[in-house]
């Protein structure tokens, strides 16, 4: 008695052939279509709409990142929708910041000093906000302010920087995205 073999005697046929293309299509494209897939960038905070990166929304406002090593980088915002507000915190060398302040028209000489809760209504005041964000503002210390950051795109943004001697740790929040 003779056995026949299940891929016939020449190898597969061809619905066998076709059948193993198939599937090796169908894993290709759902590992492609994986890999493709925008993964949510790590910086983003909790909140952040789907798809969005640092550099895109950086953009949208027309803000270049500061071009030295950064810490702890962490934003809030759209490059679909920038008339919502980006909000953007990183720890960087203190002669670093002051560069980045003063590419962007601040002038870093003269700080408004800011402590959290005094009432001024900045928008770091909120505490429901920047909680979400994982700020969090020491009362017993005293920041430097600045409300007069802009960028070449005419996006407007409010700075909170610690006193720090090395390095500082900016707070960053746009509400005005300018004429982009």
């Amino acid at each position: 008695m003779r056995v026949r073999s299940a891929v016939g005697p020449h190898g597969p046929g061809r619905l066998g052939r076709a059948a193993a293309v198939a599937v090796n299509v169908v894993v290709a494209v759902t590992l492609a279509s994986g890999c493709t897939a925008a993964d949510p960038d790590p910086r983003a905070y909790p909140g952040t709409p789907k798809g969005q990166t640092l550099e895109g929304v950086a953009k949208a406002f027309g803000l270049d990142l500061p071009a030295c090593d950064l810490q702890g980088v962490g934003f809030s915002g759209s490059s679909k929708y920038p008339d919502q507000n980006l909000n953007l915190s990183f720890r960087a060398p203190k002669d670093c910041v002051g560069r980045f302040l003063s590419a962007h028209s601040v002038d870093v000489a003269r700080p408004v000093h800011w402590t959290p809760g005094q009432g001024n209504k900045t928008g770091f005041d909120s505490e429901t906000e920047t909680r979400s964000f994982g700020w969090s503002f020491d009362k017993a210390v005293t920041y430097d302010l600045f409300v007069d950051f802009r960028t070449s795109t005419g996006s407007r943004f409010s700075v909170l920087a610690d006193q720090g001697q090395t390095e500082q740790t900016v707070y960053m929040e746009s509400r005005y995205l300018g004429g982009s």
